[in-house]
């Protein structure tokens, strides 16, 4: 579990904002884990796991706190929508995600997410955060714009700058054609 903290504190570190949040966070939920360790059905990798538990911690903290008068309001460009990888809501689309049942597609997916997420530390600090709050902690679109004190249209732009210069970057790291 030791050599998934530094994941787990770089997620919840770009989430919460705070080093001293984001470590609390991560200590919680490593002893949730260990609490929870006969839970542990192996179905999942023990990443994926100890982030979903993470998950829980940070959509609660974020919920309990208040935006304040000072927080930062982003103010993206526009740009148009974007095609069939996601829903009209601006999700991921379920069908874009790889079937991992045999093990040469897991493996593509695990080398993907690990592009994924180096593409992800690319990203300005607040708009992988506002993608991680809709993508990752699976927020509603009218909850992050009130706890971030953004319009809905420029939620939805960040949120589609987002995803491009995610698809950008993968396409280019994954050595397909652009």
């Amino acid at each position: 579990m030791a050599g998934e903290r530094p994941f787990l504190l770089r997620l919840a570190r770009l989430q919460l904002g705070s080093q001293a949040d984001a470590e609390d966070a991560v200590q919680d939920t490593l002893i949730g884990a260990a609490r929870g360790w006969n839970g542990y059905a192996g179905r999942a990798t023990l990443r994926s796991w100890l982030t979903g538990i993470l998950r829980h911690k940070i959509v609660d903290l974020i919920r309990s706190r208040r935006p304040g008068p000072d927080a930062p309001v982003l103010v993206p460009d526009g740009e148009a929508e974007f095609d069939g990888l996601f829903t009209p809501d601006g999700a991921w689309h379920p069908d874009t995600f790889v079937d991992t049942m045999c093990g040469a597609t897991l493996a593509a997916q695990r080398q993907l997410l690990d592009i994924v997420e180096l593409c992800m530390r690319r990203l300005p600090e607040d708009t992988a955060r506002l993608f991680l709050m809709r993508e990752y902690l699976g927020m509603e679109l009218k909850e992050i714009e009130e706890h971030c004190m953004l319009t809905n249209a420029n939620l939805r732009v960040v949120l589609y700058r987002a995803r491009m210069r995610l698809r950008e970057c993968t396409v280019r790291s994954w050595g397909e054609p652009e």
